[in-house]
């Protein structure tokens, strides 16, 4: 941890061990605020009055190494774009002035994704409000981890989230059902208009020159008569003349044998013309109008042309949305069936979590009586003998989906009681802060071993304890230091005896202002603080002595 400016801390850097770390110091040293900083970084609120008085800014930073990375967390990181490795750097920002910041490994986040990520780094119990055992999930999440049941949870996850993936698919295409009505409607309307009218591909260009003829009928059958006459038909035509003259040509080759080369031409030249005189005759007669043609070529262009307006702009793009029409309707019809197949799967689905949650339940009730026991016996070497913990497992009926959860049918929750006679109550509303670290240690205890290691921060654990309870608060902190980094902020020397990693917190005036800072304490060092815990504020050297035996002991 790195801290600056944050009350009475100018500046303050301190790297705890693996393991178990001891904070000592006189009342009012400061060990609250190095609790408090951390609880910054983990996303407790803050105000502009723990910046210390002539500065601007306050500055706390953490950083956790995690090895592995939980993978959930790792997800949740890189969904803002975090870099994951094995550590996690934050950095809470505060100000006099204007809004504080926050960053994760140098990217930018909100105060919310720390508290999102707290539990996955460090647990404070004590004064403060920050232990993951507050959380709503928290009874849940220690009894699957402490019955074994993790694995089992996740398939129940799974499982609830296809449950609500079917739902909510069925929910889409149903939402969508009024809209697939009407789209299937307004394509049926059009498929219909279409196919009544019957138009072909490039009918519309073969009416407009089929109305061009028969617009110009007369002319075209005056004009092709007068072909065929002015060829074939009168005695003076072009091919009557040109046989005249091929006759007069055979006689000049009889005589002078320089014409014959032009006799050959004859055929090349006569051929052409008697072909266009007949085909001039023959659409003369070809021209044969129907009365009310022309209205009825009219009237079909016109259909046409509104078919090309209302579906496209021109004929191929109306052909084609015919096409389109036929293909989108099968596929609308074929949606009603989609239905019946997502709620055949969404039954199966249902089935599915009913029965992982159900079994899930009954692990569970069996895993809080085991754990209820346990504690129980924790709690009498804790001085909590007449303390009662519950762990309120409440089941809901597996009948409605609406009741149920990733987490399964159940919901949990941490009641206890320090004083006899009182009913035990949900720990935020009971416990004092001594209290509830004592009942935290105790619980702790029991579940470590199925806990992912992490950071536990214990504050005023030895509140109203001494003696024999000292010890067994002190080995309930070495045993749980095997799996998790436990820091610990305490006044009993034998609490302190049991950490090789003690630090010190003073109090010190320098230019006028006073300061908090801490410094890990080498073995005689060691031996002098817990000799000042024993003896006050006069060191003896039988109170060393004392120190050394309570050290070389532990």
């Amino acid at each position: 941890m790195r801290i600056r400016n944050v009350a009475v801390i100018d500046r303050l850097e301190v790297d705890f061990e693996p393991g178990l770390n001891l904070l000592t110091g006189e009342t009012g040293a400061g060990k609250s605020i190095l609790i408090d900083a951390l609880g910054l970084v983990l996303g407790s609120r803050a105000s502009s009055d723990l910046v210390r008085s002539g500065a601007d800014t306050a500055v706390v930073e953490a950083g956790f190494e995690l090895k592995p990375m939980p993978r959930s967390l790792a997800r949740r990181l890189k969904d803002i774009g975090v870099e994951v490795e094995d550590e996690v750097v934050i950095r809470r920002e505060l100000q006099t002035e204007g809004r504080g910041k926050v960053t994760v490994n140098g990217v930018a986040a909100a105060r919310q994704l720390l508290r999102e990520i707290a539990p996955y780094l460090a647990d404070i119990h004590g004064q403060g409000d920050s232990s993951s055992l507050l959380r709503p999930e928290a009874g849940l999440d220690l009894l699957d981890r402490f019955g074994g049941s993790r694995e089992d949870r996740r398939e129940a996850r799974d499982s609830f989230r296809e449950v609500r993936r079917l739902e909510a698919e069925i929910a889409r295409v149903e939402r969508r059902g009024q809209e697939r009505e009407k789209r299937k409607r307004e394509l049926e309307e059009a498929l219909e208009e279409i196919e009544k009218a019957a138009p072909r591909a490039g009918e519309d260009e073969d009416l407009l020159a089929e109305r061009r003829l028969v617009g110009h009928a007369e002319k075209l059958k005056t004009l092709s008569e007068e072909v065929f006459r002015t060829l074939y038909e009168d005695e003076e035509s072009a091919l009557t003349r040109l046989a005249s003259a091929w006759k007069r040509v055979s006689e000049l080759a009889s005589i002078d044998p320089r014409w014959l080369g032009y006799l050959g031409d004859k055929e090349a030249l006569m051929s052409p013309l008697q072909d266009l005189a007949l085909h001039a005759r023959d659409y003369t007669r070809s021209i044969d109008v129907t009365p009310g043609r022309m209205d009825e070529l009219e009237s079909r262009l016109a259909h046409l042309e509104r078919l090309k307006k209302r579906y496209g702009g021109s004929l191929a793009e109306v052909l084609a949305l015919r096409d389109r029409a036929r293909q989108e309707i099968l596929e609308l019809e074929g949606s009603e069936e989609r239905v019946s197949e997502l709620q055949r799967l969404l039954e199966a689905a249902r089935a599915r979590y009913r029965a992982l949650a159900k079994g899930l339940s009954s692990r569970r009730r069996q895993a809080a009586s085991r754990l209820e026991k346990l504690v129980a016996r924790e709690l009498k070497d804790l001085a909590l003998a007449k303390a009662r913990f519950r762990l309120e497992l409440t089941t809901a009926e597996d009948s409605d989906p609406a009741l149920w959860r990733e987490s399964g049918l159940d919901s949990a929750e941490l009641l206890f009681t320090a004083n006899p006679g009182e009913d035990p109550r949900p720990l935020a509303k009971t416990a004092s802060g001594g209290e509830l670290a004592r009942f935290v240690l105790g619980l702790k205890a029991v579940s470590a071993k199925g806990e992912r290691g992490k950071t536990l921060v214990f504050d005023e654990v030895d509140a109203g304890i001494g003696g024999r309870v000292a010890d067994a608060v002190g080995e309930k902190l070495k045993e749980l230091a095997c799996i998790h980094q436990v820091i610990c902020v305490t006044h009993l020397p034998q609490i302190a005896s049991f950490a090789p990693a003690h630090y010190r917190i003073d109090k010190i005036e320098r230019e006028g202002r006073t300061e908090t800072r801490i410094a890990r304490l080498d073995p005689e060092s060691r031996v002098d603080e817990i000799a000042r815990m024993l003896a006050g504020a006069v060191v003896t050297e039988s109170a060393r002595q004392h120190a050394r035996q309570l050290v070389k002991d532990k």
